[in-house]
C-alpha cells in the first residue's frame, strides 16, 4: 500500500493524535488493526513504526 492508500482506507480508521508527539516530535497516528483493537504508530521514512496495541479505542489516545 502507498501512504495515500493507507490514509484513505476506510477500514483502518486512520486518525492523527494531536494531543501527543512521538519520538523526535513525530506525529502519532492511531488505526484499527482488528476487531476491537487499535494501534499507535508513526511514520519513519518509508516505514510505519508501531508503538503500542490497545484493546479499546479510547486507551489509544491516553
Amino acid at each position: 500500500m502507498t501512504w495515500e492508500e493507507l490514509y484513505m482506507d476506510a477500514g483502518l480508521k486512520w486518525e492523527a493524535i494531536l494531543s501527543k508527539k512521538g519520538p523526535n516530535g513525530k506525529r502519532l497516528y492511531t488505526f484499527r488493526i482488528g476487531k476491537g483493537f487499535r494501534d499507535v504508530g508513526y511514520r519513519h521514512g518509508s516505514w510505519l513504526r508501531l508503538l503500542s496495541l490497545h484493546p479499546d479505542h479510547d486507551s489509544a489516545y491516553h
